[in-house]
């Protein structure tokens, strides 16, 4: 069995990496431009959900994935997506967030397996070592971390008093600097255990800061329901768009300045994008109310990643998504009107899901992929679009 799926892995890389290939009129083509990989497991029945992805400075990238539930996998390839090391962290080092970089180092916040308090850790990209920085006894049940360049931001769930915490670490990263909380209302651990052990829903958990740092923005659990909650720069509450009940809500954001966001929010069972739609980070509204193309293409419980990324000198904003059919959607939008100027779907013989993609060094895109090979076993995969790609989407 092992042997026949390393085997069709072979194949549909070959095959994939073809498709992509096919699409670059360069002569002069690098492997390191475009390729498809998806990473076979000598542990054929481990599940793996890839969580994020950054490049390093030798063009390379970190990547951390969920495998069997809240356990941690981190892995590191060369700049043509080969495997440098991989690591399974000890068992105490569980429910991964997501990846931070933060002052030009690749950060992991995590919970204890028993305690449920938040683990601070370090990768080391060179060596392959991944040290513990702080743990935070006062944080249980982290959600999501956010690094605005200068700051980390850990959001959690408070199990005791039905409220979601966030917390503004120090410059040292060893100790709180200031918190802030807002009342749920009501306790949603089951949500938050079936979300944390992957033993249900998933829960788009995330938090931002305006570019001019005035507001931390986040959604979460707030008033009975799943809500895009907007606070100052203080932590203290200012304003709410509000989801319906815990079947609506914002699940991703940009903020771009100036009150402007590109937004991604679903309703029941229903994706909408708006790619400039304007917020008052003060006001008392729903998410409903928030202006937004429907995607009915889309799968509403799989994640949606949204980032800037400049294409020939012009900026767009990227919105990835996993659709119905199982495959990913980019959609490509001019930041300042919010008009859809290019689409392109990935992934056609192996099912996707997409986990996370940032910009690279040359200008193109990089894909962090859940892939289902041969409809059992779910791989951590990756998918580079070179410049070239990208620019002929949007000739």
């Amino acid at each position: 069995m092992k042997t026949a799926m390393k085997r069709y892995i072979q194949q549909v890389f070959f095959i994939g990496a073809i498709l992509v290939f096919a699409g670059c009129k360069k002569d002069d083509f690098q492997p390191e431009e475009s390729f498809v990989k998806i990473y076979n497991d000598s542990e054929g029945n481990k599940k793996y959900v890839p969580l994020g992805i950054q490049q390093t400075a030798d063009q390379g990238y970190v990547m951390l994935s969920a495998y069997d539930g809240w356990n941690i996998h981190v892995m590191k390839t060369d700049k043509v997506g080969e495997v440098v090391w991989r690591k399974t962290l000890p068992s105490n080092y569980v429910n991964a967030t997501n990846l931070v970089k933060h002052g030009g180092s690749y950060y992991v916040v995590c919970m204890d397996n028993v305690g449920l308090f938040t683990y601070l850790l370090q990768i080391d990209e060179t060596s392959g070592t991944i040290n513990e920085i702080q743990n935070f006894s006062g944080i249980i049940y982290p959600t999501y971390a956010y690094s605005n360049g200068t700051t980390i931001y850990i959001q959690n769930y408070d199990r005791l008093s039905y409220k979601t915490g966030i917390h503004q670490l120090d410059p040292s990263l060893t100790s709180v600097a200031q918190s802030g909380e807002v009342n749920i209302m009501t306790s949603v651990e089951d949500r938050i255990v079936d979300h944390i052990t992957y033993d249900g829903k998933r829960i788009p958990f995330f938090v931002s800061s305006t570019p001019e740092n005035d507001y931390v923005v986040m959604s979460c659990f707030y008033n009975y329901s799943f809500s895009l909650v907007f606070l100052n720069s203080n932590l203290q509450f200012s304003g709410v768009y509000n989801g319906a009940n815990f079947n609506g809500g914002v699940n991703a954001i940009l903020p771009k300045g100036n009150s402007q966001y590109a937004v991604a929010r679903f309703s029941y069972d229903n994706q909408y994008f708006n790619a400039n739609a304007s917020l008052n980070p003060t006001s008392v509204d729903i998410a409903e109310s928030i202006s937004a193309s429907g995607y009915s293409e889309l799968n509403p419980d799989k994640p949606v990643v949204v980032r800037s990324l400049s294409i020939g000198g012009v900026f767009y904003v990227v919105m990835a998504a996993s659709t119905r059919s199982n495959q990913l959607l980019l959609s490509f939008f001019d930041p300042y009107s919010g008009a859809l100027k290019g689409t392109k779907y990935v992934g056609q013989n192996t099912p996707y899901s997409i986990g996370d993609f940032t910009k690279t060094e040359d200008g193109g895109l990089m894909l962090l992929v859940q892939a289902k090979v041969m409809g059992s076993y779910d791989r951590i995969a990756t998918v580079k679009l070179s410049d070239e790609q990208l620019a002929e989407l949007l000739e």
